[in-house]
């Protein structure tokens, strides 16, 4: 027993990450007691304030680098004074990155969704699916309901779970904390909404460049489920056309993986755009809603799988030479 408790004490890095990894799959606070939603308040609070057609581009730029500060260092320095007098400062992490970590609520509206199409209730469907969406979603038939929520479940899932474990593996807490400020940030201000143009400008640019290698291993992990190789060439044609290359690996790894085609015209406050078609030609059916969601999670247990791997690497390498 004491070996055990020995070993645990050791990596309890590696058990509390993958117990918190774990926990987000099956628990998630609510939004009211969140305080992310706090931020998201704070951040649509300052371009009321801000984001006014008299104000110049630069005084624009400025401001919205001014209001990651805001948010980002006086939060760095409250958890960098709660290490010092907490008994185990690895708790605050653990806290902090069950916050930070979002799965269970965001597969709640998709399980929602699903249930909805199933029962042939296509406007209950459409209205989930709005609050997750930039898009217009009252024009969408069943069809392009289907193929929204899909695209919705990768994009939002991988910016908000895997990105942040990423980011947490990468550079710490700090460095997680960082990326959801960043990533709330851009979402509060969408770049997609005209009046946001050149508000957004910087920390959509900063958010596209922390997404960058995310997407690049999320497109590695959708590729171990299809013929990676002789898909190879085909993704990056179709992701060449997309409006982020990284964004579009990924959604055509993983449609081409679930044989299913993503992308084409959407609108967005009643302007259409069309979009490059990702993945194979046929529509996606209402079963691969949960399909696709089953195969996000299964993408989430490799991740871990290969943290495992890396941190018990040299233990095995020992184990063996003995």
């Amino acid at each position: 027993m004491d070996h055990l408790i020995n070993f645990i004490e050791q990596y309890s890095h590696y058990f509390s990450i993958i117990a918190v990894a774990l926990l987000s799959f099956f628990i998630s606070l609510p939004k009211d007691l969140n305080p992310l939603a706090a931020v998201e308040l704070i951040f649509r609070q300052i371009a009321v304030k801000v984001n006014l057609e008299e104000r110049s581009d630069a005084y624009k730029r400025v401001a919205s680098l001014l209001s990651i500060s805001l948010i980002f260092f006086p939060t760095i320095l409250i958890i960098s004074q709660l290490y010092n007098i907490v008994y185990r400062p690895l708790t605050i992490d653990i806290l902090l990155l069950f916050i930070l970590l979002s799965w269970h609520d965001k597969k709640v509206v998709y399980l929602a969704i699903s249930d909805a199409l199933k029962r042939n209730n296509l406007p209950l469907a459409k209205f989930k699916l709005n609050s997750l969406t930039e898009r217009e979603t009252k024009p969408l038939s069943l069809m392009g309901v289907n193929k929204a929520t899909i695209e919705s479940m990768v994009l939002q899932l991988s910016a908000s779970w895997f990105a942040v474990l990423f980011w947490y593996m990468v550079a710490g807490i700090y460095g997680a904390i960082f990326y959801r400020t960043i990533q709330i940030c851009s979402q509060q201000w969408n770049a997609k909404k005209a009046e946001f143009t050149t508000l957004t400008s910087i920390p959509s640019f900063i958010y596209t460049l922390m997404l960058f290698p995310v997407h690049l291993l999320i497109s590695f992990t959708f590729a171990l489920y299809d013929r990676p190789l002789q898909n190879l060439p085909k993704k990056f044609k179709q992701s060449m056309h997309w409006h982020h290359f990284s964004s579009g690996l990924m959604l055509a790894s993983f449609a081409l993986s679930m044989q299913l085609e993503l992308g084409g015209v959407r609108l967005y406050q009643d302007q259409k755009i069309t979009y490059a078609t990702l993945g194979s030609n046929a529509a996606p059916a209402v079963e691969k809603i949960e399909l696709s969601l089953q195969r996000i999670s299964l993408s989430a247990w490799f991740w871990l799988c290969c943290f495992t791997g890396y941190t018990f690497f040299p233990l095995i390498l020992e184990f063996m030479r003995i």
